[in-house]
């Protein structure tokens, strides 16, 4: 379970959170781009253990002796983990990429200390950097039993720090009930009880506006251009990335899956049988994305 917290680092520490993501993001790629080129039948093989010890030899040569030691050396044990979620469960792992600049900025705190400065507000220690603010919205006890936590950084430039913690048991009496979510596009959700749940509209009409406006602008302008970066950056402040479904309570839910990648959408009908009948459902599941369907198996429970 993670709980994300607002980070509000000062002007003197900001230069040092992006040290620390651009020391992160160097070594996971480094790192990731030696796994990748590595080949049946060499004698060496490609472990955690020997890439940290490759890295404390590049510590002693290279400018990566400037940055905290301690979140370079996580960012390869996130690496391991990612190949080792991948190697076991491929099904819903996918395999390790690259991470990109001004798009996954993170890094991650191991060693953890945090302390409460009134009800709203509170600290968190990060290497090399000192105490940094950021704002209490949940029970401090939740925040004070954290083991690790991880500083993320999004496109609009807004700082975060979430806090892992063990997921608290749910106290309910079991009742037996069963029920069957089936995915749409006219409701977002409806389930086998004849009861309809739908997500609302991620931009309304009057937000949506302005964003074309800008995406018309970002599609004149030279990439990696000062005023290209800041047109990317007002749209990312008005996008709304997510919103709550209503709880579903059940014993037992079964979600609709249905299998689309062999599927071909423009496919001409055979014999009798309407085009637009026969694939619809496809194009139904191929819009999903499009409704931010992808986070409802995240929200029923």
């Amino acid at each position: 379970m993670s709980i994300r917290e607002r980070l509000y680092p000062q002007e003197q520490e900001l230069s040092v959170l992006v040290r620390h993501c651009t020391d992160a993001r160097y070594v996971w790629n480094l790192a990731l781009e030696q796994r990748n080129s590595w080949r049946r039948g060499r004698s060496q093989k490609i472990t955690a253990h020997s890439q940290m010890l490759e890295l404390a030899e590049a510590c002693k040569l290279t400018w990566l002796k400037e940055g905290s030691s301690t979140i370079q050396q996580q960012a390869l044990r996130d690496l391991n983990q990612a190949f080792q979620n991948w190697w076991r469960r491929p099904d819903h792992f996918g395999r390790p990429t690259w991470p990109k600049e001004d798009i996954n900025e993170g890094f991650a705190i191991r060693d953890l200390s945090t302390r409460r400065l009134n009800r709203k507000w509170g600290q968190v220690f990060i290497s090399r950097c000192g105490w940094v603010k950021f704002r209490v919205t949940c029970e401090w006890r939740d925040i004070e039993t954290a083991s690790s936590a991880r500083v993320t950084k999004d496109r609009a430039g807004r700082w975060f720090v979430s806090f892992t913690r063990l997921a608290p048991q749910i106290e309910r009496e079991p009742t037996g009930e069963i029920v069957g979510l089936d995915m749409g596009v006219t409701h977002t959700v409806a389930t086998s009880k004849g009861k309809f749940l739908d997500i609302p509209k991620l931009l309304t009409n009057r937000e949506r506006q302005p964003k074309r406006r800008l995406q018309r602008k970002l599609a004149r302008q030279t990439k990696g251009s000062n005023r290209r970066n800041a047109t990317k950056l007002a749209i990312s402040k008005g996008d709304r990335s997510t919103q709550r479904l209503d709880r579903v309570d059940h014993d037992l839910i079964a979600l609709e899956d249905l299998g689309v990648k062999g599927h071909d959408p423009f496919d001409h009908g055979h014999g009798q049988e309407p085009r637009q009948e026969r694939c619809s459902e496809v194009r139904t599941q191929q819009v999903y994305p499009r409704t931010g369907l992808g986070y409802v198996p995240q929200t029923a429970h």
